[in-house]
This record gives C-alpha cells, sequence and structure tokens, in this order.
C-alpha cells in the first residue's frame, strides 16, 4: 500500500467514524436530546431567554446556538430534537474536517476520529455532557500545532493562535487541563512544538486548575468533588473496592467490555514504542493514561450514576488516540501500512458496534415512557400522576429529569404532557396549579414566548393503570 493511497484510506476511515455517528444520532435523536440532563439543558434552549451556560462551559455552546437559530426560525419541536441531537456529532466531525482538509493536519484528524468512539458508549446517549468535547477540541490545538510544525512557523503570532485554542478545551471541562498536559508534552516529545511555545502551552495546562478557579468560582456541584478527592486520597489503599474501581473493571471484561478495546490499544502502543526505541513516548503513552484514570479513580471513588462514570473515563481516549494516530502515521511499509490500516478497521468497527448496541436500554425506557404518556392521552390528561410501582414494572425509568424527558417526549408527538411519579411528588402548589417542577424549581414552560408548551393548564390528576 503506497503512502499516498494509505493516507486516503485514512481519511475514509474517519469520514466513516463521523458518518455513522451522524446516522445514529439521527436515529436516535429523541432518545439522545430527552434523556437525563440532556432534557434538563435542551428544554432550557427552548423554553428559556437568553443563553444558558452551565458551570462556566462557554465553548459548549454550539449545539445550544443551533437549538436557538431553530426557534427563531419557527421549527417545530421535534425537528429541534434532531438538530441538537446532530449538532453534538457535527462539532467533532467540523473540526475533522478542518483538521483534514482544511489544515491537512492528518495526525490531528486521525486522532480526532480515534478518540470520538475509542471509550464511548453510554455517554452517546447524553450528548450535553461537556466531557464529549474533549474527544474533539484538544485535536484543534493539536492540528494547529501540526501546521506551525510543517511550517517552520512559531513566531508570537502563533504562540498567540495556540494559546487561544488551547483555551477552548481548557474552559470546555474541568479535566481539559489533564489532556492538554499530556498534548502538549507529546508533540514536543515528537518535535513538533518549539521549545518557546511548548513552555508557554505548558504551564498555561498545568497553572490552569488554579487560575480557572480564580476566574470562574466552582459551583456547588464542583466544590462538592474537591471533598470527594481529599477523601478518596486518603483511602487510597482500598482503591480495588471503589465504586469506580468496579465500574471500569465490571465494564472492560464481566458487564461489557467498553472499555477494553482501549486497554488493548494502550497496551498494544507501549509495546509498540518500545520495539521502536522511542521510549519517551513509550513512557508518555504510559503514563499519559495512568494518570488520567488515577484522577477520575479518586474523584469518583464512592460512585455515581452509570452515565456519570462512564462520562469521567471517556477523555482518556484522546490521549491514547494522539499517541495511536501518531503510531499509525508512522508506518514505514506497504506491508505495516497494510495491518495498521487492518487494526484500526477492527478497533473502530467494534467500538461503533458497541456504541450502536449501547441503545437498547435506552429504546426500552424511551418505549415505555410513551406507552404512559399514550395512556395520559386516552384519560385527557396534560398534567399526570403516575402509579410509581406499576409504571416501574412495565419499564418506565422515573429519574430526576424525568418531568421534563416525558414534556419533550411527548411534545415531540404533537401534545405536550408532564408526567411526574406518585412516591416523588412536586409541591402541593405545583400540584394544584399544574406547574413543572425539576430540581427544586418552578419553571415557566414557554417563558421565552416561543409556543412550544403550554403553560400550566389546570391540576394534576391520576393517570388510571
Amino acid at each position: 500500500m503506497s503512502e499516498r493511497y494509505f493516507r486516503r484510506v485514512l481519511l475514509v476511515l474517519g469520514h466513516g467514524v463521523f458518518a455513522t455517528l451522524l446516522v445514529l444520532a439521527w436515529k436516535y435523536a429523541i432518545l439522545r436530546s430527552t434523556l437525563g440532563d440532556s432534557a434538563y439543558q435542551i428544554f432550557q434552549w427552548i423554553s428559556q431567554p437568553g443563553w444558558d451556560i452551565e458551570a462556566h462551559r462557554y465553548t459548549a455552546i454550539v449545539p445550544q446556538a443551533m437549538v436557538k437559530f431553530c426557534v427563531f426560525v419557527g421549527a417545530d419541536l421535534r425537528t429541534l430534537l434532531v438538530v441538537a441531537s446532530l449538532t453534538h456529532v457535527a462539532v467533532g466531525y467540523a473540526i475533522f474536517v478542518l483538521c483534514a482538509h482544511v489544515w491537512r493536519a492528518q495526525h490531528a484528524a486521525l486522532g480526532c476520529a480515534m478518540a470520538a468512539v475509542l471509550c464511548t458508549r453510554l455517554t452517546f446517549y447524553s450528548p450535553v455532557l461537556e466531557a464529549n468535547y474533549l474527544l474533539c477540541y484538544p485535536f484543534l490545538l493539536f492540528g494547529f500545532i501540526e501546521v506551525r510544525a510543517r511550517k517552520g512557523d512559531w513566531s508570537w503570532r502563533a504562540i498567540a493562535g495556540s494559546v487561544l485554542l488551547l483555551l477552548v478545551p481548557l474552559l470546555v471541562h474541568p479535566a481539559g487541563w489533564l489532556v492538554m498536559v499530556f498534548g502538549v508534552v507529546f508533540l514536543f516529545v515528537r518535535g513538533g512544538v518549539s521549545r518557546k511555545a511548548g513552555v508557554v502551552l505548558l504551564a498555561i495546562s498545568l497553572t490552569w486548575p488554579l487560575l480557572a478557579r480564580w476566574l470562574f468560582p466552582p459551583t456547588g456541584y464542583e466544590l462538592a468533588f474537591y471533598t470527594t478527592i481529599g477523601s478518596g486520597l486518603q483511602e487510597f489503599r482500598s482503591v480495588f473496592s471503589w465504586a469506580s474501581w468496579r465500574f471500569l473493571s465490571m465494564h472492560t471484561v464481566y458487564a461489557s467490555t467498553t472499555y477494553l478495546p482501549a486497554l488493548l490499544v494502550w497496551v498494544s502502543l507501549i509495546g509498540v514504542w518500545i520495539v521502536l526505541r522511542e521510549w519517551r513516548i513509550a513512557v508518555l503513552t504510559f503514563a499519559g493514561p495512568v494518570a488520567f484514570v488515577g484522577v477520575y479513580l479518586v474523584t469518583f471513588h464512592e460512585g455515581d450514576s452509570g452515565i456519570m462514570l462512564d462520562r469521567g473515563a471517556l477523555p482518556v481516549a484522546s490521549i491514547l488516540a494522539l499517541s495511536a494516530a501518531a503510531l499509525v502515521m508512522r508506518a514505514p511499509s506497504a506491508g505495516y501500512r497494510a495491518v495498521a490500516t487492518g487494526v484500526l478497521v477492527i478497533v473502530l468497527f467494534v467500538k461503533v458496534r458497541d456504541v450502536s448496541f449501547a441503545s437498547r436500554s435506552f429504546q426500552e425506557q424511551v418505549a415505555c415512557t410513551e406507552a404512559l404518556i399514550e395512556r395520559a392521552d386516552e384519560q385527557g390528561i396534560e398534567r399526570g400522576i403516575a402509579d410509581c410501582a406499576v409504571a416501574r414494572a412495565r419499564g418506565v425509568t422515573f429519574g430526576w429529569a424525568f418531568p421534563v424527558e416525558s414534556l419533550l417526549r411527548s411534545g415531540a408527538r404533537g401534545h405536550a404532557v408532564v408526567l411526574v411519579c406518585a412516591s416523588d411528588p412536586p409541591s402541593a402548589a405545583v400540584l394544584a396549579t399544574g406547574q413543572l417542577e425539576v430540581l427544586g424549581f418552578v419553571w415557566n414552560v414557554d417563558r421565552n414566548g416561543s409556543g412550544y408548551f403550554r403553560a400550566a393548564i389546570g391540576p394534576y390528576r391520576k393517570i388510571l393503570p
């Protein structure tokens, strides 16, 4: 396989990954846009005026902007939910296209495509979690560095541009600095970053946790993690009994093989870099994921929901993908290129298949909720109280965002209904007026006057089995 043909094949594989993810995002759009955190945030984008910036995540605003634009032009609710689902994938795809076809930074482009699926499973169905953007935003800087290295241009203007691109992943998630420290050091070792640029980028990345805490005071949710980290460090001897360790091990070899491909890629990378006598890169490839997973284990040692635990481990994919893409691009002969292509195809196929199959349990939940919505419709109920035991027996899952989930799913069908669980009802005042209560707050479901949802239209009524 010639090098030119090899590089074309890699680009085709990258396009294939994102095209498949776009198809899945379209197919499961209602599911992805009406689940948990996604439902809550997208509801705010649609029904509330202004911009909703969660915990200072300013660079995660692109999907919100697209949804608000569709609200402005009067698209229906189903279209808004589909656009929200597609845009989350489209952001990563746009970065891939920029790197591959505008900058011709193929190392960064391939890394972006690999990172998109290498550790992804449950989180694909909760796309507003900002950790997803650590799978693509870092490659803006990595691609820019690749261009600068090729041109030999590391003027102060180029360094200023790289600093601006560094801020994008740093602002999108608290763990961004860990990914960027690895990326900057890795590219410096490979000769892609000049000494002065490397010092500037590394200094900003290392000091970012302190700078961010000063510039952007942490939310109560983030402060709770600081306490958790402290207690985890004190209990490090019991790491193998932690909920975070159990989750990783369970989804590597027991309940599922979500992280097994990533583990095999990591071990293989270290081995091949050692065979090539690239000792510094081998050490970095070993240390980067270990450091990141170590922080993950400590942070989530008390456990959390499955999606949140999956999210916590997700960004390690960018660390692995950067090293893996460098190794693939290095293939020196036709035989090695053929082997690299074959391995890459297998890994990408397995992971895309894993993402697709992960939809099954979520689909069942959506179907059961829609059946409950139909019963409410049959009884002429727009604000309903469900018998929790009966509904759960039929497959309905009552999470904290269930009232919003029911509102969006029913609204997409043409008749917006708010449902609550009888054993966890909202306040008496809310029940009497038919308002929406989530996280202890009462929401005006049409505060911006867009007309997608009807305001409170009377008291909640019990849904008959």
